[in-house]
């Protein structure tokens, strides 16, 4: 028969530590299939989203390359920008022995190591700073610093953005030197450019007036001229005309003299017939139809040319052909019978 034989003690110790082990590689087998999964999806993700953008369209690829140039500018141009503020950094401030005397219009101050604590000055904000107030009582006041000046450098160096933080420290430093100066000032050298620019400007200026009064004298000339050369044309016409209406009056006046020479040879011509038959004549013409006119000679015709002698019905008179009665025009009225 079968038999059960029981184990020994180190015998079941190594057992247990078999298992456990079994397990331990089992569970980091697990862990390890699970990290390489989730690698493979993030990967398979990856490579999924880079093939969707290399799908997408050339102008959305465009505008990202555009974007990232213009990130990789900006980028240059900040690191040029703070490269160039590290090259507009504060110069050294000079020893006070070093310091080059004051400009033109610029005093300064000097306050040793023994005249420590406050100035006593009251500074506006700003470059440059402005000096609202001194005390009296102060080492500035002492000194005779004034008020209402701007703060022109302190120990050599000027009051720019660019010393900020160096020349605002110094103030509470010893020994330091204030340069003080008006409000306005200038450089000795901004101030002549300055003088030759105006006198640039100024000579332009003149040259431009000179030659606009030259022009105005001009366009004055001639227009003088030119109402000159028009009055001097006006006259003559009128000289033209003047001479034209005399000529017209005296021939309107040899026109009618010969006229009436004639008028009046004309009217001896009829007056040459004697005054009887003339009457005679006249009254014929002025008689009724049908009724009878007596000549007192005793004469029983007249010369027909007495019948003629009146202006109403000759065909010339003095020369001159007579209109016909009606003036030409015609009468639907008169008619033949």
């Amino acid at each position: 028969g079968s038999c059960w034989t029981p184990a020994r003690p180190g015998e079941m110790g190594k057992k247990d530590e078999d298992k456990k082990k079994k397990k331990d590689s089992k569970k980091k087998s697990k862990k390890d299939d699970k990290k390489k999964t989730k690698k493979d999806k993030k990967k398979k993700k990856e490579k999924k989203g880079k093939k969707d953008s290399g799908s997408s369209s050339s102008s959305s690829s465009s505008s990202a390359d555009k974007a990232a140039k213009d990130t990789k500018r900006r980028k240059e141009d900040k690191g040029a920008a703070e490269v160039g503020e590290l090259t507009l950094a504060a110069p050294p401030m000079l020893p006070v022995a070093d310091l080059p005397p004051p400009e033109e219009g610029i005093r300064r101050f000097h306050f040793t190591v023994e005249e420590t604590g406050p100035l006593g000055v009251r500074f506006s904000g700003g470059f440059p700073p402005l000096i609202l107030a001194v005390n009296a009582e102060s080492f500035a006041g002492r000194k005779g610093v004034p008020e209402n000046f701007e703060v022109h450098a302190i120990n050599g160096l000027a009051l720019v953005p660019q010393n900020r933080d160096v020349v605002m420290s110094s103030l509470k430093a010893r020994p330091v030197t204030l340069d003080m100066r008006p409000q306005g000032w200038k450089p000795k050298e901004k101030v002549k450019e300055m003088e030759r620019k105006r006198q640039i400007e100024e000579a332009e200026m003149t040259k431009r007036i000179q030659m606009e009064e030259q022009r105005r004298e001009q366009v004055a000339r001639e227009a003088a001229e030119q109402a000159e050369r028009e009055a001097i044309e006006r006259a003559e016409r009128l000289e033209l005309r003047r001479r034209e209406r005399e000529e017209q009056a005296a021939k309107a006046r040899e026109a009618r003299l010969e006229q009436k020479a004639k008028a009046e040879e004309f009217e001896r011509q009829l007056a040459a017939d004697p005054e009887l038959l003339r009457r005679a004549a006249q009254q014929l013409m002025e008689a009724e139809y049908g009724s009878a006119v007596k000549v007192d000679d005793g004469r029983r015709g007249l010369p027909l040319r007495l019948l003629t002698r009146r202006k109403e019905v000759a065909w010339l008179w003095a020369g001159e052909v007579q209109e016909l009665i009606g003036g030409g025009a015609f009468d639907p009225g008169d008619t033949w019978t």
